[in-house]
């Protein structure tokens, strides 16, 4: 009998949604070995199976090694009380602190199991007055309750949904050889079904979408009502804001496509001009901005924020340049945000997926493989990652939204009818 072993848990939707399969998998990949002591299989496709099993190791290292990897497919390790340690300066973590995930979280108290809040991942634990939720690592203060080691502590892995959806069908998939056509109207109809469930929506945009005139697509998404958050940068609302002032992006006019002469400090200058309002709010409220996706978002009232980076120009007053409290902002605007359209913006895209919970779907558009790639590992079941032009989904996705809300009408019509 090995001395390197521990008795673990994991309960859920263990055969449908292969969990058990990738733990099993898991331990050999770790060249470990694995017992199974008891198996309770769910009798319908509602009730949850619990699998126990003993996992053995051929050294210390390698038993933690397998248990941290085990911990992401919802494994307990034992039934002890979780532990937690105080803290002695402000930023500052005990050693064996415990990092979380993107999934659902439980911490055992007094032999009681409690759900962590506000759950995102790459966090800490902290328990305080009877609950338990995450914080960043700029969050915590001296006298923090921190979780450490993995000991009554228990991470639900997002399962496969029991209805049809193209989140779990295409899930981390990167699509560049399928029917895009088809697969942008999938996503089109869970936007409207988040939308009818009370559900937000959110966009990270990022400037190609100026540069390339899919703005006008984008702009008929946000008027019919389907954009309830965006969270960009200072380039995306300076472009914007240059076509919308000057009808160029980058110097380039975006009527004939041709550079202007000078067109370089065109950014610059719309920069200047908003600046000297005050903002982009009160540009609004003089009538120098009139036209445009920012003005769009401020007519409409949809929650924005402009996150600064090292590389801004200007910035607009608008940017939040302490990164931060940018991230605060970020993670305060993404409550009740259910899907989350990331189009072609790495540096933003890659930060609100580090903020969002396993439970968000989300779809990533890029020309480029690289940043639909870095999204799908973050650990997310219901992420798609389609590599195209994102004038081309833009212009799709406004199509299918119409088609989608001219049937809600229509169908509402229709019972209007009946019921007379």
């Amino acid at each position: 009998m090995s001395k390197f072993q521990e008795p673990v848990e994991i309960e859920g939707h263990l055969i449908d949604s292969g969990i058990l399969k990738y733990a099993f998998d898991k331990i050999v990949e770790h060249e470990g070995q694995f017992e199974v002591l008891d198996f309770r299989i769910g009798k319908n496709n509602q009730e949850t199976s619990k699998v126990r099993m003993l996992v053995k190791a051929h050294s210390q290292e390698q038993l933690e090694e397998i248990l941290a990897a085990l911990e992401d497919f919802g494994a307990v390790v034992d039934w002890e009380d979780c532990n937690f340690v105080e803290t002695q300066r402000d930023g500052l973590l005990p050693d064996d602190f415990y990092s979380t995930t993107n999934f659902d979280t439980f911490v055992k108290v007094k032999g009681e199991w409690f759900p962590v809040t506000n759950q995102k991942m790459d966090s800490v634990i902290v328990w305080e007055d009877g609950y338990a939720t995450t914080k960043k690592i700029s969050e915590v203060k001296k006298g923090d309750w921190i979780a450490t080691g993995r000991k009554g502590i228990r991470v639900r892995p997002q399962e496969r949904s029991r209805e049809y959806s193209v989140f779990d069908f295409m899930s981390n998939d990167l699509t560049a050889e399928v029917n895009k056509s088809l697969l942008i109207a999938e996503i089109a109809k869970e936007i409207v079904h988040v939308k009818e469930s009370g559900k937000k929506v959110a966009l990270v945009p990022g400037p190609a979408i100026i540069h390339s005139g899919a703005d006008q697509y984008l702009k008929e998404i946000i008027q019919m009502g389907f954009i309830d958050v965006v969270l960009t940068g200072n380039a995306f609302a300076v472009h914007d804001i240059e076509k919308a002032l000057l009808n160029t992006s980058l110097g380039v006019n975006q009527s004939t496509g041709k550079a202007v002469e000078g067109g370089h400090r065109n950014h610059l200058w719309a920069i200047n001009e908003i600046n000297k309002t005050g903002g982009i709010e009160r540009a609004c409220e003089s009538g120098l901005l009139k036209s445009g996706l920012m003005y769009e978002c401020i007519r409409l009232g949809i929650h924005t924020v402009l996150a600064g980076s090292i590389r801004d120009d200007g910035p607009l007053v608008d940017v939040i340049t302490d990164c931060v409290q940018a991230q605060k902002k970020y993670i305060e605007a993404l409550e009740d945000v259910a899907v989350v359209l990331m189009l072609a913006s790495t540096l933003h895209s890659i930060a609100v997926g580090n903020l969002l919970k396993g439970s968000v779907k989300t779809v990533c558009v890029d020309i480029n493989e690289s940043t639909p790639l870095k999204l799908s590992n973050r650990g997310s079941k219901q992420a798609i990652g389609i590599v195209t032009d994102v004038s081309f989904f833009l212009s799709i996705l406004a199509s299918e939204l119409k088609k989608q809300q001219q049937e809600c009408v229509e169908s509402a019509k229709h019972k209007t009818i009946q019921k007379t």
